[in-house]
C-alpha cells in the first residue's frame, strides 16, 4: 500500500506562517487583530487605532499594521504596503520586523530576491538575539540562494536558534547528523534531536521520527515506537503520518490489525491529498478490506494517487490498464505510459513491466536497447524476476 513519496521539503519556511510566529512571540497588542487561521486571507484594512499609532511611528505597530497586509496577500499592493509597514519598522530597530524583512527578502515574496539584503537585516535581529533570525540565517547559508551553499555556517545558526529554542532548528540539525552535513554524522545527535523537535511540538518531526524506528535504519526497528509517532502527528492532522497510520493497522504491524482503522485514518489523509493515503484507499477498495470490494472506487483513488506522481499507483494503473480489470478498457499504450512514469521514478516493478514489453511484444516504441536498460535498473535494485529476464534477453532467449 505504501511508498515514501517524494515531495517538496517539508521545512521550506510558509512566510506568513512564520509571520504568525512572529506576531506570536512579540506580545505587542496581538489581540487587536484577526488572523484567522494560518494561511487564511484576511479582508479590510488595519483597525483605526492600530493604524494611527503606526502613522505616529510605534514600530510595534508598525509592525503589527505589515502583517495584517500580509495576512490580506490578495492583490500586489497589500503585499506593497507590507514591505513598506516592514521597512519602517526595522529601520527603527524592531527585530521581528528586521526578521520579516530578511525572510521577504531571501524569498522575493513580493520584491526582487536579494540575499545580501536579506542577510544584513537578519544581522540586525540577531543583534538583538532574535530566535528567527538565527535559524532563517541557517536557512540562507543552507540553501544558497544567491551563492553557493554553506553547511558549516548554516549548521552554526541553525545551533544558535536550537539553543534559544526554535523547534525547527532542532529539526535542521537533526538533519544535518543525520547526513552528515557541515558536521560529521551522528546518529543518536540526530535522533536526540528528532525527538526534541517532536516533543517541541513539530510534526515533521515527529513524523521522521517515526520513519526511522519504521524504518530500522539508525536504529533497530521498532514498529510499536514507529506507530506512537505516526499517532501522535496524524492526531494533529499530519496527512503523511495519518497515511502510514493507516498502512500499519492494515498490516497489523505496531499495532492490531484493524481495516476499520485503515480505512479510517487512509481516508483522512487522502481527503488532504495525501498521495500515499490515495494509494492506502485504493488498495483497501480493490481488495474489499474494511470495505465492500468497489473495482470503480479503487481505480478512482489509483488515478488520483497516480496524478500526483505516486510510482506504485502508477505502476498499477497500467497493471490495470494491461489487464482491462478495474472498468478500464484494454490498453498496451495506457499500459506503458503509467509504467514508464513510475520507472522514471527508479520503481523497480515498474522499470522490470517496462523492460518486458519488449520481450512480450507489448509495445509498438520500446527497442531492445530500451529493454535492456529499463531490466538493467531493475535488476541492480534486487528485482530478481528483472534479472532473470534480463539475462535471457542478452543471451538472445525468450522470457519464461
Amino acid at each position: 500500500m505504501r511508498g515514501h513519496t517524494a515531495g517538496s521539503n517539508p521545512m521550506l519556511t510558509d512566510l506568513r506562517l512564520v509571520l504568525a510566529v512572529l506576531v506570536a512571540l512579540s506580545g505587542v497588542a496581538c489581540n487587536r487583530i484577526s488572523f484567522g487561521p494560518a494561511g487564511e486571507a484576511i479582508e479590510g484594512e488595519p483597525p483605526p487605532a492600530l493604524l494611527a499609532r503606526a502613522e505616529k511611528g510605534d514600530a510595534a505597530a508598525q509592525f503589527e499594521v505589515a502583517v495584517f497586509y500580509e495576512a490580506k496577500d490578495q492583490q500586489i499592493q497589500d503585499i506593497d504596503e507590507a514591505i513598506e509597514w516592514y521597512t519602517m519598522a526595522a529601520e527603527q530597530g524592531f527585530a521581528r520586523a528586521q526578521t520579516a524583512l530578511g525572510i521577504i527578502l531571501m524569498h522575493g515574496e513580493g520584491v526582487a530576491r536579494n540575499s545580501q539584503e536579506a542577510r544584513r537585516w537578519l544581522l540586525r535581529a540577531v543583534e538583538q538575539n532574535e530566535p528567527l533570525a538565527h535559524y532563517q540565517l541557517g536557512e540562507l547559508y543552507g540553501a544558497g540562494l544567491d551563492f553557493d551553499p554553506d553547511p558549516v555556517k548554516a549548521v552554526l545558526w541553525w545551533q544558535k536558534a536550537s539553543d534559544l529554542g526554535v523547534t525547527s532548528a532542532h529539526y535542521r540539525l537533526a538533519e544535518a547528523y543525520e547526513q552528515g552535513l557541515g558536521v560529521e554524522a551522528d546518529s543518536e545527535r540526530a535522533l536526540a534531536l528528532y525527538r526534541m523537535a517532536a516533543e517541541s511540538g513539530s510534526n515533521v518531526a515527529r513524523y521522521r521520527l517515526a520513519l526511522i524506528y519504521d524504518e530500522g535504519k539508525l536504529v533497530a526497528r521498532d514498529a510499536t515506537e514507529a506507530a506512537t509517532w505516526y499517532r501522535v502527528a496524524a492526531e494533529e492532522g499530519y496527512a503523511p503520518a495519518q497515511a502510514q497510520l493507516g498502512y500499519m493497522y492494515a498490516r497489523g504491524d505496531g499495532v492490531p490489525p484493524r481495516y476499520d482503522m485503515a480505512l479510517e485514518w487512509s481516508r483522512k489523509a487522502a481527503d488532504a491529498g495525501d498521495a500515499d493515503g490515495c494509494n492506502n484507499l485504493a488498495v483497501l477498495y480493490l481488495k474489499g478490506f474494511g470495505v465492500e470490494q468497489d473495482l470503480g472506487e479503487a481505480l478512482k483513488w489509483y488515478r488520483v494517487a497516480a496524478q500526483r506522481n505516486h510510482a506504485a499507483a502508477q505502476n498499477m494503473l497500467g497493471t490495470l490498464f494491461l489487464t482491462g480489470q478495474g472498468g478500464v478498457s484494454q490498453s498496451n499504450g495506457e499500459a506503458e505510459h503509467w509504467w514508464r512514469m513510475a520507472a522514471e521514478q527508479n520503481y523497480a516493478p515498474a522499470q522490470y513491466n517496462l523492460g518486458g514489453m519488449y520481450s512480450r511484444g507489448l509495445s509498438d516504441s520500446l527497442s531492445r536497447d530500451d529493454a535492456l536498460k529499463w531490466l538493467a535498473r531493475a535488476a541492480e535494485q534486487g528485482h530478481s524476476a528483472a534479472q532473470a529476464e534480463l539475462s535471457a534477453l542478452e543471451a538472445g532467449s525468450s522470457p519464461t
